[in-house]
């Protein structure tokens, strides 16, 4: 059970930096923001999730199983991620790929504290537990400072994972397989990696959405584990029993000049080859949402 109170912001862009400053101290985080950005299918504006009461982590084997499971125990707010090798769960696939980073598979808490934000209005949500911590808190937020990081200069050197050589190996590979037709898309990434690099994890954050300012920018911490995304897509949402995906294939260069900006807009919208992949996009979604939706449900609205 949650102790609920609603509070007025005056100024949220302000309180967003102070409060994700101050969730910083706690071992696990999940900070998410839409920077204001409009959209159509937007529950909140900002949400933040702290101190885990509860958590699951797990490999892939039996892995949605397993969420499940802790879904209805806690039957509560559960803040996480699904990692790409859980597809090992629900198909016949294997991967054998170097994991440097020793994330687990899946991992999912159910946090002590959670502030939702959407226009001037803040919504905090505490477990009993915690909630005489409330009011103290919300001033430890307000009368936080912007934080201050010594920038050290440190030379960083990013690798790639294979060799050119082995790269242009595996994407003939690929094309083979889609000329005997096993395959019609594959979406073939290399990783790019620096070894013994010193970064402090917010501030980087900090800087890439300053940058980028997307719709759907993210902080995860769990305790030395960070994710920090910055991505204009939208992968899944749950609804009211509708599932929305709002996928982007095909890129422009932005200009500052505002008549070289809108020329670029034309003419990606008119690039035969970009357009190509914005439908092969919409298609593949459409038809992986097919596979567990009821017949003739899925509809492309835009």
């Amino acid at each position: 059970m949650r102790t609920a109170t609603t509070l007025f912001i005056e100024n949220p862009k302000e309180f967003k930096e102070q409060i994700l400053n101050w969730s910083n101290q706690f071992r696990e985080v999940v900070y998410l923001d839409s920077n204001d950005f409009p959209q159509k299918y937007s529950s909140y504006d900002m949400v933040l999730a702290v101190e885990a009461f509860t958590s699951i982590k797990t490999d892939y084997f039996d892995a949605f199983q397993k969420l499940n499971e802790y879904y209805h125990i806690t039957k509560d707010w559960l803040f996480g991620y699904l990692s790409y090798d859980l597809k090992n769960d629900t198909e016949d696939l294997k991967s054998n790929n170097f994991d440097g980073l020793d994330f687990p598979d899946l991992f999912f808490f159910q946090p002590k504290k959670l502030f939702l934000l959407k226009g001037n209005e803040l919504e905090i949500q505490y477990l009993k537990m915690v909630d005489d911590e409330i009011e103290s808190d919300f001033k430890e937020i307000v009368e936080s400072r912007k934080s201050k990081v010594e920038s050290r200069k440190s030379e960083v050197r990013i690798d790639q994972r294979i060799s050119k050589e082995k790269y242009l190996k595996k994407v003939s590979n690929v094309l083979e397989h889609i000329q005997k037709g096993d395959i019609y898309e594959a979406n073939f990434c290399m990783e790019l990696y620096s070894e013994k690099a010193e970064i402090n994890p917010l501030e980087t954050y900090k800087k890439l959405n300053q940058i980028s300012e997307a719709p759907f920018s993210v902080y995860f911490k769990n305790q030395n584990n960070y994710v920090l995304c910055s991505s204009p897509e939208r992968y899944l949402k749950n609804e009211n029993n509708k599932i929305i995906s709002q996928p982007i294939k095909g890129t422009s260069k932005r200009f500052e000049d505002s008549e070289l900006d809108n020329q670029s807009k034309i003419a990606l919208q008119q690039n035969e080859k970009e357009r190509s992949e914005n439908i092969m996009i919409v298609d593949l979604v459409r038809n992986d949402l097919s596979r567990t939706a009821e017949k003739s449900s899925v509809k492309v609205e835009e």
